[in-house]
């Protein structure tokens, strides 16, 4: 049977791959929150999965994808409030 934690990976490998093979489709996609979001949940779901089995560059690896797409986030957000505030003012 499959535990908690293998699961918990293969999700996270699968919106890995998908976003990553969206990402190839579609250039474009890279500019969009979901795309930061899809790869920051992949990081933490592959991070759990590593809890159970520990494996130090992949945990590494997994920790600074996950960091460099929250910064992601980040910029996106940034930037859709620098667009609504521009969008406001007359």
């Amino acid at each position: 049977m499959i535990s908690h934690y293998d699961l918990a990976g293969l999700i996270g490998m699968s919106l890995g791959l998908y976003s990553y093979a969206r990402l190839q489709w579609q250039r474009e996609y890279a500019k969009r929150l979901s795309y930061s979001l899809l790869n920051t949940i992949n990081a933490a779901l592959m991070l759990y999965s590593l809890s159970n089995n520990w494996n130090l560059a992949a945990f590494v690896s997994m920790s600074i994808f996950g960091l460099l797409s929250l910064y992601g986030v980040y910029r996106c957000l940034k930037y859709r409030w620098i667009e609504n505030q521009a969008a406001k003012s007359p």
